[in-house]
């Protein structure tokens, strides 16, 4: 006999009346903001009532553009306390918008594999699994899932478990709130430490305080196709916004995790960090102060923390480059940044002129985390690298140099991009030693148009 799970949730944290839970579904995906088509590997969404935090799960299920061949759902385990990771013996959901199938034969996989196992008892009482469902019947009807509930288990199992899911195909739903219960300035302080900790890839300062996901999010972040993913912010907030109550809250967010290839940033977030990069650079000429910058005035892909570099060009020449390797700071207040350090304080040129400032084309990378290549030797390491693509650090004897990935286009030769690159860290163009390291990156690159300075 078919076995099929009906949501025990409904009536309390959604609603149980379908065209009631219908329209709370509409209204949160409504909220996903401007996006570029590309297609997250992995979200995540928060797991609180629909009332507070509804549309950040919306954000994060809307972010996926088209129908997924499976959903993997995964959640911490919030009543139940196991060992390991749960599965339950269903044969699909009833969420009240339709059912979901669960794709058994990939649960029944890993389970042959020691890497999960059945337990209804896991499943009986987890809203971090029920609250996706209703969102994923409306956004992607009958869509096949993997739901999981994580117990006791180490991070490294869970990226395992990942990787063995991932892929083409594949949306993985992290389900997580943020923070518990602190006041809402606590909140909001402790949140924003846990955004740079999921925009840096750093899985190993996840904690149950940060995240009641947090092993769910730092197995995706440990995970090789997580590591392979670069994070875009769609989202933060807290229930106080709802309640009104401050002095509790429970602070949500919603992120979408995509591939280091992909362009994430949407044509309006664009067009703000171009428009930003120009203004404050007129604003430092005008004023010799740098401008202050309103954060919370900037969309939240904006204030998720980036790392740029911004190229002025004058006539088609170099007029002035200067970025950021590593993420740490919002990504808006980076570009800002370094478009006055472009301007005004890159040695190789002289500072740039009001009168220049309408013959200036500025060009901006966002960059990805910077991974080491593995080699024994410079032949192996030219053999590793991708041209056109890889952005690439050289280091030695405490001197660095960086080419990004446009300078493909001037030296499309991978031995002259590495013999130049060399150059630029201050080394012979033939040095080699045993303590070279090589990491690249990818980046995302865009321009201001002709007739737009």
């Amino acid at each position: 006999m078919t076995k099929i799970r009906s949501l025990r949730f409904a009536g309390s944290f959604f609603p149980a009346d379908p065209d009631a839970l219908a329209a709370a579904v509409d209204q949160g995906l409504a909220a996903c903001p401007p996006l570029t088509g590309a297609l997250p590997r992995a979200v995540i969404s928060a797991h609180a009532g629909y009332a507070y935090s509804g549309r950040f799960t919306g954000m994060a299920l809307a972010a996926m553009p088209v129908r997924p061949e499976l959903v993997v759902v995964l959640s911490p385990s919030h009543r139940h306390a196991f060992a390991g990771v749960a599965y339950p013996s269903d044969a699909a959901f009833d969420t009240g918008l339709g059912l979901l199938p669960i794709n058994r034969e990939r649960l029944e996989r890993l389970a042959a594999e020691g890497l999960a196992h059945e337990d209804d008892a896991a499943h009986d009482s987890e809203h971090g699994i029920e609250t996706q469902l209703p969102f994923l019947a409306r956004r992607f009807p009958g869509v096949p899932i993997a739901p999981l509930v994580i117990g006791a288990v180490a991070t490294e199992t869970v990226a395992v478990i990942l990787d063995a899911l991932a892929g083409p195909g594949v949306l993985v739903v992290l389900s997580s709130d943020l923070s518990h219960f602190l006041t809402d300035p606590e909140a909001r302080t402790k949140d924003a430490s846990t955004a740079a900790l999921i925009e840096r890839g750093e899985a190993g300062g996840l904690t149950g305080a940060h995240a009641c996901g947090a092993r769910a999010v730092a197995g995706w972040l440990t995970a090789e196709a997580g590591q392979a993913s670069r994070a875009l912010r769609l989202g933060m907030g807290n229930s106080g916004a709802v309640s009104g109550d401050l002095s509790r809250v429970v602070g949500y967010g919603a992120w979408a995790f995509y591939g280091l290839d992909d362009d994430i940033l949407a044509a309006p977030y664009r067009a703000t960090l171009l428009r930003s990069a120009r203004q404050a650079l007129e604003i430092r000429l005008r004023s010799g102060k740098p401008p202050a910058i309103a954060a919370a005035s900037f969309a939240p892909a904006l204030q998720g923390l980036g790392a740029s570099f911004v190229t002025l060009t004058q006539a088609g020449r170099l007029r002035g480059c200067i970025g950021s390797l590593l993420a740490h700071r919002p990504l808006m207040e980076d570009v800002i940044e370094n478009a006055q350090k472009a301007g005004l304080s890159d040695p190789r040129f002289a500072p740039v002129t009001a009168a220049d400032l309408p013959g200036l084309q500025i060009k901006i990378a966002v960059l990805t985390r910077a991974a080491p290549l593995t080699f024994g030797s410079e032949a192996e390491a030219l053999a590793a690298i991708t041209p056109g693509r890889d952005g690439l650090i050289f280091s030695s004897r405490g001197q660095r140099g960086t080419f990004l990935p446009m300078v493909w286009d001037a030296l499309p030769d991978p031995g002259e991009f590495l013999r130049a690159l060399k150059r630029k860290a201050g080394f012979a163009p033939d040095y080699w030693a045993e303590d070279v390291q090589i990491s690249r990156y990818r980046a995302e690159s865009f321009r201001e148009e002709k007739g737009a300075f």
